[in-house]
């Protein structure tokens, strides 16, 4: 079965960014993303729609129709997506899609989930950190942040349910000693990306929500794939797929390196 891609105009691309357009109210969000994102960074776009119900008319892009294995078969929307990322610079799929969450667990490339009214305003760009933050994650925020001309807020938020009953004094020592091994990590990014200005913060709340509310003052949110496994992953389950599903803007979720982690036990 064919599916429509749609490619940009232009000199050589450098890899591509394929998004996934299904009709709705949040498909012009997921394509305006996708073609800022690939003319920021030089690459081709391409965007796969609904192979059933066909494209109408022209549009600034050619459109080229051919058939595309990726989409097409017996498997899961999910399992498709998840593969037609396979290769991709970025995949960027709309925030209402059914089985988001498992799509931003298992994809083999970062995921962009764009909401179906992104905001406007030029607020920062959010790296949200964890203990198992990868260099991913962190490379994805800086270059974001220098495509946009935009500062990057690192926040840091710990879980006050999971942390040791310590005494005031000693709760703002260990946050001002965390700020400062966070900024002490980010230093070779701020060496490499001088124009970006970076501010740290490490504060306590619950990631989820925290980050969900952050989102609204930010223009992109960026974070780290869990590398944890199943066991762990059933135990103490990520808030990226929560975080995802409900930001209000857009957020890139970035595996760590290697293929996507299906064992039970946590990647060393």
């Amino acid at each position: 079965m064919p599916a429509v891609v749609r490619r940009d105009e232009g000199a050589r691309p450098v890899g591509v960014v394929r998004a996934f357009a299904p009709c709705g109210p949040g498909r012009h969000a997921v394509v305006s993303w996708a073609q800022r994102q690939a003319h920021r960074t030089g690459a081709r776009t391409e965007i796969l729609v609904d192979p059933d119900r066909p494209a109408g008319g022209r549009s600034p892009v050619d459109l080229l129709v051919r058939g595309f294995d990726l989409l097409t078969g017996w498997s899961s929307l999910v399992d498709r997506l998840g593969r037609a990322a396979a290769g991709a610079r970025l995949l960027v799929v709309p925030q209402e899609l059914d089985g988001l969450e498992r799509l931003v667990d298992t994809a083999y490339e970062a995921v962009a989930v764009v909401p179906p009214d992104p905001p406007r305003h030029r607020g920062p760009v959010v790296l949200a950190l964890a203990s198992r933050t990868g260099d991913e994650a962190v490379d994805a925020a800086f270059e974001a942040a220098a495509c946009r001309h935009a500062p990057l807020l690192a926040l840091r938020y710990r879980d006050p349910e999971r942390a040791a009953v310590v005494t005031s004094e000693d709760a703002a020592e260990a946050t001002s000693e965390e700020r400062r091994t966070w900024s002490e990590r980010l230093a070779a990014w701020r060496f490499a990306y001088t124009t970006v200005p970076v501010d740290v913060e490490v504060t306590d709340g619950d990631p989820a929500l925290e980050l969900v509310d952050v989102s609204g003052h930010a223009r992109l949110l960026v974070v780290g794939r869990s590398a944890r496994g199943r066991l762990l992953g059933s135990l103490t389950p990520s808030p990226v797929a929560a975080v995802a599903r409900h930001a209000r803007c857009p957020v890139l979720v970035v595996p760590p390196g290697g293929p996507p982690r299906r064992s039970w036990w946590p990647r060393t």
